[in-house]
């Protein structure tokens, strides 16, 4: 008789938490999904087999929410469904009394700030990043790095903050919102050419599985169309080089261009990313990973992966009262 596990998955109304949800619905395991968000509809909460709405991390009562869950319903592991509760989880751990998904905490802190992963990236030599400067205006931009060029904060989210600067007029429109906090970099490659590749971390600078797909992203910066590469060596030896610089536990995303056929870093997210579920149905179930990782023997369920393509769409969930 399989295990019985009690999982929590915060974020749910996110499409990361739901994507978890959907994953590990897919591995068939024996478990209760509890689902937790900041807000009492959405998606999640009708999928989950139970769901709490919880406050925002930063309240000073979530750690004493979140521990009367734990207590109350015996959580075997907490999933993390977006950022910010990884970013609080990795800081406050010690003060839970259960499993939590989470990766190393330097490259969790690193991949906080762009800016301090590209000079820390910078300092062992990586042969892969994107030039990247502070401190410029229009003018100095276009000396330093051309046209076009990016703009974007040193610490943002799903391309939040994010602009391509084709002229001086796509400049002042956004001007306002250059800070000392400002990055700049060239713009290379094109959406034709964006990657994301998700390994599973060892711990020890290996990883257990793989699965490389090309991507174009939506407007709220989430994977929307993608489509399988059965294997990329030039991708994979920038991820290589990576995994044996910050040898990642668990989950961990990485995403990449290619201009010229060669390989440019843009950043990487040390957790289950937006693609958990199109990842799930090409055959690698992060999720269930997870679940064998931190709960059981670390012996995986590797599958031949599946190729093809994947797009999103808007769907409707009703509930009639």
């Amino acid at each position: 008789m399989k295990k019985h596990y009690n999982i929590l998955v915060t974020g749910v109304g996110a499409i990361i938490g739901y994507g978890i949800i959907e994953s590990l619905k897919l591995a068939h395991l024996n478990c209760k999904i509890i689902g937790i968000d900041v807000y009492e509809e959405n998606y999640g909460k009708y999928i989950c087999d139970k769901f709490i709405q919880v406050p925002y991390t930063s309240n000073p009562e979530y750690k004493s929410i979140i521990n009367e869950i734990i207590d109350e319903n015996k959580i075997d592991i907490i999933f993390p469904g977006i950022e910010q509760d990884l970013y609080y989880f990795i800081d406050n751990y010690k003060q839970f009394n259960t499993k939590i998904v989470l990766n190393q905490k330097e490259l969790v802190h690193l991949s906080k700030d762009k800016l301090s992963m590209y000079q820390f990236l910078k300092g062992k030599s990586y042969p892969f990043l994107i030039p990247t400067f502070t401190d410029l205006n229009y003018k100095l931009a276009v000396e330093t790095v051309g046209l076009p060029f990016i703009i974007k904060p040193k610490s943002s989210y799903a391309s939040k903050g994010f602009y391509v600067i084709h002229k001086e007029e796509d400049y002042l429109k956004i001007a306002d919102e250059v800070n000392k906090a400002t990055l700049f970099q060239p713009s290379v490659g094109s959406i034709d050419e964006e990657y994301t590749i998700s390994v599973f971390g060892d711990g020890n600078g290996n990883y257990i599985d793989s699965l490389i797909l090309r991507r174009y992203l939506s407007i709220a910066g989430a994977s929307e169309k993608t489509f399988t590469i059965k294997d990329d060596r030039k991708l994979m030896n920038a991820v290589n080089d990576l995994v044996e610089i910050f040898k990642p536990d668990g989950p961990t995303n990485f995403q990449f261009r290619k201009k010229n056929d060669i390989v440019y870093l843009l950043e990487i997210n040390p957790r289950i990313s937006s693609a958990c579920s199109l990842r799930t149905k090409f055959g690698y179930n992060e999720p269930l990973f997870c679940i064998q990782h931190y709960l059981e023997s670390k012996t995986y369920s590797i599958k031949n992966k599946k190729d093809g393509k994947a797009i999103r769409y808007i769907a409707d969930h009703i509930t009639y009262e």
